[in-house]
This record gives structure tokens, C-alpha cells and sequence, in this order.
């Protein structure tokens, strides 16, 4: 298995020498993010994404970091704008990254009860179930898979808690149609500990080659005030159990990227990405094996 993190986790530096850090915090690659969705208003243009590209494709083969991901703000309804998905593909195509990550739609509205929604937006208003929006993704990324058809990449949807894939079942359900090497799951137990925990060896059996890379966080409850609350919890100390994870990934071959993605506020780069890849490189290399109680 291999290690990263998301660029913007390094800590707010110069590139090269966030790069360079990286590194030392035993990261061999990164996911980065690129606005590609703002073309479809005018924000950003084409020309000005090619030269971002082009400067961080120099930037990571200077430092000898490999990308785990680009996060391009791609959504399955940008069907209707395929400006977006054409300049999406070209991008990740110039950093010399297969996987896309994005989203299926909410089930709940986009950003809260009173987020004020507009644009592809509109529709994440939370009066349609989920039913709907499985049945609409469905044919939204078989258009997308169309679209693409002629770009060497793979579309790859986190497991998000407010969403309509945020369990392994749910995402089969939404991908098994297509192949593998074109469609993926980005695991994420923190968010499953909210919604979409199927036990964890279970999970990591039924997503099988559709299991793209794992977003390596942690969550936990507490009780307080007469209510359940929750919080982000360090890798060791929160309810997705990682031994049992890494158990289950070891037996099914998994070959790809444990990516931090720690979400703790007021730590630093070293205890939140440093010590959670140190925590996991010693799971890797244990030969213990956990399996569910």
C-alpha cells in the first residue's frame, strides 16, 4: 500500500517546499484540487487552467511526489455542460492523473436548511428522495462515461454521509453497470461512521476492484446535554476500526493509496498527517490480523 495526503493538509507554505515536507511526513503522493468546474461561469479560463496545470505537473515531478487524485468541483449534473467534463479529462490528462474524484447528489439540501442554492445547485434543495437521484445519477454518468470515452481516466465517488452513495451497497449499486477500470469508490470510515457502515471487512469485500483509494480518517460519539454528538476522532481512538480495515484490505490484494484526510482542527501537520501515516504504516507491516467481533 502506498501513503498521502491532500495538498492543502501540508500546511500553508510555498509548494515546492510543501512538497518537500510532505515527503518528510512520509507522504508518496497527494490528491490536489483544481477549479475546473468554474468555467461553466466564467471564472476561470481555460488558458488559466492549463497554466495552474501545467506549473503543478512541474512543481510534483521536481519534488518526485506522485498525484493520488484530482478534485476538479465535477458534478454528475455537468452532463449539461460538457465544456466541464472535456476540460476536466484534458486536465487530468496533463497532470498525469487517472482518478476524478467527485460526489453523487445530496440527499439532504446542499449546505443546510437555509443555504441559498443556484445553478447546478438548484436542484439540492432536499424535496426528492433518494430513489430519484440514484435512478438520475445512473443515467447522468453513463453520459459522463460517454463523454470521456476517449480520455484515459476514471471517475472515483467518495463515500459521503448526506449523499446518495455513502455506503459500499450504495455505490455498487450506481457503478456495477460499468467497469472498473472506468468507475471507482473512494472509501472514507469517518464519514461511514455517520452514515454507510456496513462493517468494515464487508464493506471492503463488496466494493472488490472497484475500490479505488481510502480517505484515512476517524469519528466517535459523544453524549452531552441529553443528546449524541459527534466528532473527529484521531485514527487509533475513533469507531472505524483501522486494524480490522487494514486486515481486510491486506487479504483483498488492495494495492493503492491510504490518504490522510484528518479533519481535526488545531493540529499540526506532523501529528495530524505524520503521526496518522506512522499509525498505519505500523498496521501495514503488523502481523496481526483483526477480524469483526
Amino acid at each position: 500500500m502506498k501513503f498521502g495526503t491532500q495538498l492543502t493538509s501540508v500546511g500553508r507554505r510555498e509548494r515546492r517546499e510543501a512538497l518537500r515536507h510532505a515527503r518528510t511526513l512520509g507522504c508518496e503522493g497527494l490528491e490536489v484540487d483544481l477549479p475546473v468546474a468554474w468555467l461553466h461561469d466564467g471564472r476561470i479560463t481555460r488558458e488559466e487552467l492549463r497554466e495552474k496545470a501545467a506549473a503543478l505537473r512541474d512543481d510534483f515531478a521536481a519534488e518526485g511526489m506522485a498525484f493520488i487524485s484530482l478534485t476538479p468541483g465535477l458534478l454528475l449534473g455537468h452532463v449539461e455542460a460538457p465544456e466541464v467534463v472535456r476540460a476536466t479529462c484534458e486536465t487530468a490528462e496533463q497532470l498525469g492523473v487517472r482518478q476524478i474524484r467527485l460526489f453523487t447528489a445530496p440527499h439532504v439540501r446542499w449546505g443546510g436548511p437555509n443555504s441559498t442554492l443556484a445553478g447546478l445547485l438548484a436542484d439540492f434543495d432536499g424535496t426528492r428522495d433518494s430513489r430519484y437521484w440514484m435512478e438520475r445519477n445512473a443515467r447522468e454518468l453513463a453520459r459522463m462515461l460517454d463523454m470521456s470515452a476517449d480520455y484515459d481516466v476514471r471517475f472515483v465517488f467518495e463515500l459521503h454521509h448526506g449523499y446518495v452513495v455513502n455506503s459500499a451497497s450504495a455505490a455498487l449499486r450506481l457503478l456495477e453497470p460499468f467497469p472498473a477500470n472506468r468507475v471507482g469508490i473512494l472509501m472514507d470510515p469517518g464519514n461511514m461512521v455517520f452514515e454507510g457502515n456496513e462493517g468494515w471487512r464487508n464493506s471492503v469485500q463488496l466494493m472488490g476492484d472497484y475500490l479505488a483509494y481510502i480517505h484515512c480518517k476517524n469519528a466517535a460519539y459523544w453524549y452531552e446535554d441529553g443528546r449524541w454528538v459527534h466528532r473527529w476522532a484521531s485514527l487509533r481512538d475513533g469507531i472505524a476500526n483501522y486494524p480490522e480495515i487494514i486486515t481486510a484490505l491486506k487479504d483483498s490484494g488492495f494495492r493503492g493509496y491510504l490518504s490522510i484526510e484528518d479533519l481535526r482542527r488545531d493540529l499540526t501537520p506532523e501529528e495530524r498527517v505524520g503521526e496518522g501515516i506512522a499509525y498505519l504504516k505500523a498496521l501495514v507491516a503488523s502481523p496481526e490480523r483483526v477480524m469483526p467481533a
